[in-house]
């Protein structure tokens, strides 16, 4: 293949990426379950390039769902184990916007609902080639939820060519954009706290996604659970949450990571309910 420049995705979670240049991409082959199929994707490095960029893809049998970093009510979040892996280390999977579904039990569950590839980076060490080895553990729900295990490898691999790289990134393309303290303060106002042994939040987001594609989703020590956004004007959402504090001592939710918007302009910060003032 031609080598080829690939400019990379706007900033990610994991921050700002410099251009790649992309000698070509490999596949490993798939490992086949009853309910999808899982396999490894990298763009293979130039020699004197230091970040690896790759995808794990899964594709998912018709009325199967999977399961985002945090599954919601219900369900398991993904696991990776990259330990094995050789001419790489410092990995990082990133995850898409998800999708809230019901998870059959009267709760939500947070995830997709269609194929995904997850996307990663990796930093290449030494001047040896690259072998890719993933542990990777999953669950996938259809009526029921069951457990998956895989173990992928990409060593040399299977030519994958231009639609593997574009795959990629696009994936990146849908990883939520870390926005800076200030720009998240511009667009997410917690508006009010109320007190209780479970105590609830009030949040003003503003955000140019029309309603039926807006979302928002936490992760934190405790449970929040998100209720139905509500349009108070264009581009201008109210949020409920509902929480939960976490067992043990220190009864604080910690730093929350809140990812809202659209799956094509999803944004993630970090939101301090802890500190938040009461009302009554």
């Amino acid at each position: 293949m031609l080598a080829l420049i690939l400019s990379l995705a706007p900033a990610s979670a994991a921050g700002a990426r410099a251009a790649t240049v992309a000698l070509g991409a490999k596949a490993s082959p798939w490992t086949d379950f009853q309910e999808g199929r899982v396999r490894l994707l990298m763009i293979e490095p130039a020699m004197d390039d230091q970040i690896i960029r790759g995808g794990i893809g899964i594709r998912l049998m018709p009325g199967y769902k999977t399961y985002w970093r945090n599954p919601g009510d219900s369900g398991l979040p993904p696991a990776f184990d990259f330990s094995d892996s050789r001419g790489a280390q410092d990995f990082n999977v990133e995850f898409p916007m998800p999708s809230v579904f019901d998870d059959g039990g009267g709760g939500q569950a947070w995830g997709y609902k269609t194929d995904v590839l997850l996307p990663f980076t990796a930093r290449k060490t030494g001047t040896g080639p690259v072998s890719i080895v993933l542990k990777l553990d999953f669950a996938v729900c259809g009526t029921t939820c069951i457990p998956l295990s895989a173990n992928l490898k990409l060593e040399g691999g299977l030519p994958a060519g231009l639609e593997a790289i574009e795959a990629i990134a696009r994936a990146e393309s849908r990883v939520p954009k870390r926005l800076a303290p200030q720009d998240f303060a511009a667009q997410v106002r917690l508006d009010s706290r109320i007190p209780g042994e479970n105590p609830g939040f009030v949040l003003e987001i503003r955000h140019p996604a029309a309603p039926e594609d807006f979302a928002v989703f936490t992760e934190s020590r405790g449970y929040l659970l998100v209720k139905p956004p509500v349009l108070l004007s264009p581009g201008h959402y109210r949020v409920e949450l509902k929480g939960q504090l976490p067992p043990g001592a220190d009864k604080t939710f910690g730093p929350v990571r809140l990812t809202f918007g659209s799956k094509k302009e999803p944004r993630e910060g970090m939101l301090h309910l802890d500190e938040a003032g009461v009302t009554q």
